[in-house]
């Protein structure tokens, strides 16, 4: 098993995750970091070369970690949602991530790689995912014993709290293509569609891809021991900060979502240790990467025993 380092700064994303983290562990001085994204060209049906320019994140200090401060007038996505008001964040409501879906957040509404962009977490989807998915080989005839070969596209991949992040597109363009993806703002899945649209004409999106505006804390009662992969960059961290007991819940349901021996890489920088592995319980879960030692955010790679 190769052993990548995820705490260079290369390609890391600038995520207001952190505003919070810096704050709960009393950090005095916050860093400002800057996303240098690579200009992202994409091949779409309707634009054969659409071009999107670098842009540049504010710094991290600028965010709020209060639920109730808003910058922008948020009123008209108030639904009264009462869940929202146990949030620990304004990052931990759905007002906020439907607002911002909508063009009034503090990031790109259109697309936006949260914490680590594909080119980073690439080599662990190759060293987990593809080593122990539970339907990732098949036996070649042509190669010698005990010789696999790995196909992507059996590969069934659940990709939680999905928001505007092109991971989705760019695990289809990799070659995985059993894939769901879901989000509990509607914005978000139509956010994804919109991405969808920078694949080349004539991709099998209908069959292979499937977009859901779901709720990660009661998932679908079809989707148990379905999935050999769940990848989530953030979702675990809003999910923390959206209130007490909804972390677990998610955890919980990720567990019943995949088949025995499937894994869950997770990409995650607020939720404490300790709660963490509460929800990722040993005794349900083999550990085998731990992220805490990382920088910026964690890549944690869990297993399924039974």
């Amino acid at each position: 098993m190769n052993c990548y380092a995820i705490n260079t700064p290369v390609a890391f994303v600038a995520n207001p995750f952190h505003c919070y983290r810096q704050n709960h562990q009393n950090i005095q001085q916050q860093q400002q970091i800057i996303s240098d994204s690579p200009t992202i060209r994409r091949s779409s049906s309707k634009l054969r070369h659409r071009h999107r320019s670098r842009h540049d994140v504010s710094p991290l200090y600028q965010f709020t970690t209060s639920s109730s401060e808003f910058d922008k007038d948020y009123s008209k996505y108030n639904n009264n949602n009462d869940e929202d008001a146990n949030a620990r964040s304004q990052f931990g409501t759905k007002l906020y991530w439907d607002a911002m879906y909508d063009g009034m957040g503090d990031f790109d509404a259109n697309e936006y790689s949260w914490y680590y962009g594909f080119e980073v977490i690439k080599p662990y989807l190759l060293d987990y995912a593809t080593t122990y998915a539970v339907g990732s080989t098949s036996t070649d005839a042509n190669m010698s014993d005990g010789q696999q070969q790995i196909d992507k596209s059996t590969i069934s991949v659940l990709i939680p709290g999905c928001g505007n992040d092109p991971l989705l597109l760019d695990l289809y363009s990799a070659g995985y293509q059993s894939l769901t993806a879901f989000d509990y703002s509607e914005g978000a899945i139509e956010r994804q569609r919109t991405l969808l649209e920078y694949l080349p004409a004539g991709s099998n999106t209908d069959n292979n891809i499937e977009l859901r505006v779901e709720d990660a804390r009661a998932l679908p009662k079809e989707w148990t021991d379905r999935y050999d992969v769940i990848v989530e960059k953030g979702a675990l961290d809003a999910i923390y900060l959206s209130g007490d007991g909804n972390f677990e819940a998610s955890v919980r349901e990720f567990l019943r979502c995949l088949k025995v021996g499937g894994v869950c890489m997770s990409f995650s920088g607020v939720v404490p240790e300790e709660v963490r592995r509460e929800g990722f319980d040993k005794s349900d879960w083999e550990w085998l990467r731990d992220g805490s030692d990382d920088l910026k955010a964690g890549c944690f790679v869990l297993r399924k025993k039974r």
